[in-house]
This record gives C-alpha cells, structure tokens and sequence, in this order.
C-alpha cells in the first residue's frame, strides 16, 4: 500500500465531517439555534485528528520524503500547503474564540457561521490538491523503501500520541458525521 493511500482515506473522513458541518450551517441559517456543541466537537476533531494526526504525517513524514525526491518543501506545491495548514489551525483557534465570545453575548451566530464556512472551504480545496496533484506526484517518484519509511514515520505519530488517541478521534468523526 502506498502511504498516500492512507492520507487520502483520512481524507475522506474528514469530508464526511464537513459534509455534516455544511448541514449545521444550512440548519442554524434556517432558524436552529447555533449547534455549540457540535462546534466544540468539530474543534476537538480539527485540533486533533486534522492537525496533531492527519497534518503532522504530511509535514513530519511525507514533505520532507518528497523533498529529498525532488519535490521541494519551499516555492512550490508543498510550501502552498504548509501556509494552508497554518492558516486551518489559525481558523480553528478563530472560530473557538467566536464561540466563546458568541456564548458570552459578544459574537453573532453569523460570524461563527463565515469562519466555519471559510474553514469548510479551505479544507476542501486543500484535500483536492493533495489528492489530485501532489500525492500522485508524490507517488511517481518514491520508491518502495520511501513507501517503507513513511509508513513507520506514520505509525510511530500515532504511537507517539497515545494508543487510543486516533481510535478516539475516528469514533468523534463518526459522531460528527452522524449529526
């Protein structure tokens, strides 16, 4: 299996989470209540799952694997994505402080809902780029050991962040899902 295989079916995970966050949008603006709870959750899952797993294979593992193969980490496709990926934790961190201002009287559910429209958005043209462009770029040019390597870098990330630390994760991404 080539580890992009893995990456993309995380990808996948995450879509179905913003598929569900698409539906909490479309129902707070048809008149339901701001879904705080789903959002905590939805932060929990993109600060965790997005960010500390799903990000940190790519820049830990994969990018620097593909730098040495000639696809360079900086003034490219590669770079593009990293600045995207600081722009998602910098979303995350915006719409939790929307909410806590939102909770407190301070914020209007509607700018809860841009920056949760605006993270949606993000997510989804950054997951079109790496699966249509870099990932099988990636994979013409990485060899059977490279797969090898960056398949361990991958489990040793989960590892190191506790033994049910990712089962966890996909079990809220189910939850979120279901909503």
């Amino acid at each position: 299996m080539r580890s992009t295989e893995e990456l993309v079916s995380e990808h996948r995970i995450i879509l179905q989470v913003l598929t569900a966050l698409d539906r909490k949008v479309r129902d707070t603006e048809q008149g339901e209540g701001l879904p705080v709870g789903f959002l905590r959750n939805l932060l929990a899952f993109g600060g965790g799952f997005i960010d500390r797993c799903h990000h940190a294979k790519e820049e830990r593992c994969l990018f620097p694997c593909l730098d040495r193969r000639g696809i360079p980490a900086s003034g490219g496709l590669v770079e593009v994505l990293l600045q995207e990926h600081a722009t998602g934790r910098e979303l995350v961190g915006r719409i939790g402080a929307l909410l806590d201002r939102y909770e407190s009287g301070g914020a209007a559910a509607g700018e809860v809902l841009d920056a949760c429209r605006s993270y949606a958005d993000l997510l989804r043209q950054h997951i079109m780029k790496e699966d249509d462009v870099l990932f099988p770029a990636g994979d013409a040019v990485m060899k059977a050991e490279d797969q090898t390597e960056v398949a361990g870098c991958f489990s040793e990330r989960e590892q190191a962040l506790g033994p049910d630390y990712h089962p966890r994760l996909h079990r809220l991404a189910e939850e979120l899902a279901a909503e």
